[in-house]
């Protein structure tokens, strides 16, 4: 669940904005975060208060990860980490040999670019000059193991690996929704004059929002208690 909270203002952005579901297309690669977009659902009233309390439960269409043959209102089946950004790619390429308008947006999670897949495809989108894809990667610095520093010195490792692949890359603060709305929109204004997919590295705080689950690890898959979850709420609705 906390990590959804490190994206809330992309999904935001990106549910505001654009056409997902439509011309748009958004592939969440690191699928267990997808309550938040069940909660964006919610706001827009394609989910009611009602079935937001089926979670998890058994033949819910709200499963722990994203259910495409379920839930018809998201672009893809996701939960197997590194697997979401080929599924991108094929929806870029889709796109792009049928000449059809719309972007493609694809959510990483930090801990999952250890996953081969991932650096297999990142390779890829460049060679076939995809820029209608926007690949965002969540950099809230841990993950279920503990603090991703165990594996990356720091974030400008990532970047100059993706940047080597030929990816446009830019590191911004990802829990800033004008940032973000920025930069999306800067890149699909000039799409047809450039040959680069875009890849925007969001610096984010893990369970962002709640102080007491703040970049802690532990809160990763952790269930609160009736009064945590009561304070959690508080924190959040200020």
């Amino acid at each position: 669940m906390v990590g959804s909270f490190s994206i809330a203002e992309l999904i935001a952005v990106l549910y505001s904005n654009y056409d997902i579901g439509g011309n748009d297309k958004l592939i969440l690669s690191k699928g267990h975060a997808v309550p938040i977009i069940y909660a964006a659902l919610n706001e827009l009233g394609k989910i009611s208060d009602e079935e937001l309390l089926t979670f998890r439960e058994v033949n819910s269409r709200l499963q722990g990860h994203p259910d495409k043959i379920r839930l018809p209102l998201l672009d893809a089946t996701t939960g197997s980490l590194g697997q979401g950004l080929s599924i991108a790619i094929g929806h870029a390429l889709a796109k792009m040999l049928k000449k059809e308008e719309g972007a493609v947006f694809c959510i990483l999670g930090d801990g999952e670019c250890q996953e081969g897949q991932i650096w297999e495809a990142l390779m890829y989108a460049p060679m076939n000059c995809l820029t209608n894809l926007i690949c965002f990667i969540d950099w809230n610095k841990a993950q279920n193991d503990g603090e991703l520093i165990e594996f990356y010195n720091d974030c400008h490792e990532l970047k100059n690996k993706i940047e080597g692949f030929g990816w446009h890359l830019k590191e911004i603060r990802g829990n800033n929704m004008k940032m973000i709305e920025k930069e999306i929109s800067d890149h699909l204004n000039i799409r047809d004059c450039i040959s680069s997919p875009l890849c925007l590295i969001l610096d984010t705080t893990k369970s962002k929002g709640v102080s007491f689950m703040e970049g802690n690890p532990d809160w990763h898959c952790k269930v609160p208690t009736k009064e945590e979850y009561e304070l959690a709420v508080k924190e959040l609705e200020k």
